[in-house]
């Protein structure tokens, strides 16, 4: 009752509503670190944020990646999403021409996580195994039923019966994003983040000549997404079958990236 009232009030706002014509646009896979990066980029330059656009998720941004909805459709009819300075929206990395056709004067952001350590947090997230794919079907069901595009083999590619597949096969998309055209997106890598959170986001402001307004140093550690079961190496998480399918998929791409296979560093 209180999401169709929104709704109802949205409808109403919306012709006032001015559309950001030149914001900064954070990218990358869900479970890349995107929600922590853009909200403390944005509490940093004191910049009003739009964190997720549910407008834009499941059958609805597969859709758009389709061709059989323009992303600029979307815009008008949810103009307070896009009337912010920062926008982060991981669905939005999928069919990055459009967003860029709609925002050419946008500055973009791309996160990228390990395809290993992504994979793990998005099965983490949603409670499927990451050593095997043999699940009780009503279990895969009820996940495809939560989050219906996520594991969609006919929206990125994989094996429909093989969920590691599919998501190596998305994780793959999502790089070929950046790869696509670097010298147009500032690359943050979400490893480097752990390693000093106030000096990435520091350094990011910097390039995209952000001036900073705030002190974030109370929240470089507030959760922003819940936390997944980490700290183990890949073959003990996936087993030999798994990572070897993530690795075989994802390899090329991965060490574009700077990182490495077969849990060797």
């Amino acid at each position: 009752m209180r999401r169709l009232a929104q709704k109802a009030i949205d409808r109403i706002r919306n012709p006032w509503v001015e559309i950001r014509r030149d914001p900064i646009i954070v990218l990358g896979n869900q479970k890349s670190g995107t929600s922590a990066i853009a909200s403390l980029l944005a509490d940093f330059g004191g910049l009003s944020k739009t964190i997720d656009i549910p407008p834009l998720w499941g059958r609805k941004g597969a859709r758009i990646m389709r061709g059989e909805q323009h992303f600029a459709d979307t815009v008008l009819r949810n103009k307070r999403y896009f009337a912010s300075e920062l926008i982060k929206e991981p669905f939005m990395t999928f069919f990055s021409d459009q967003v860029i056709e709609v925002f050419p004067d946008a500055r973009f952001i791309m996160i990228i996580r390990d395809p290993r350590e992504n994979i793990r947090s998005l099965l983490n997230s949603r409670g499927l195994p990451t050593e095997t794919t043999e699940v009780e079907e009503s279990r895969v069901a009820e996940v495809k039923s939560a989050y219906p595009a996520i594991l969609d083999p006919d929206i990125w590619g994989g094996d429909g019966n093989d969920y590691i597949s599919v998501l190596a096969s998305r994780w793959n998309k999502a790089a070929d994003t950046y790869l696509a055209r670097p010298s147009s997106m500032t690359l943050v890598r979400y490893e480097d983040f752990i390693l000093d959170k106030y000096a990435l986001i520091r350094s990011v402001a910097k390039k995209l000549e952000i001036d900073e307004k705030d002190d974030i140093s109370a929240k470089l550690d507030i959760q922003y997404q819940p936390r997944g079961l980490s700290n183990r190496r890949w073959l003990e998480v996936f087993g030999e079958q798994n990572l070897a399918t993530i690795e075989q998929i994802c390899g090329d791409r991965l060490l574009e990236f700077g990182y490495t296979l077969s849990d060797t560093d």
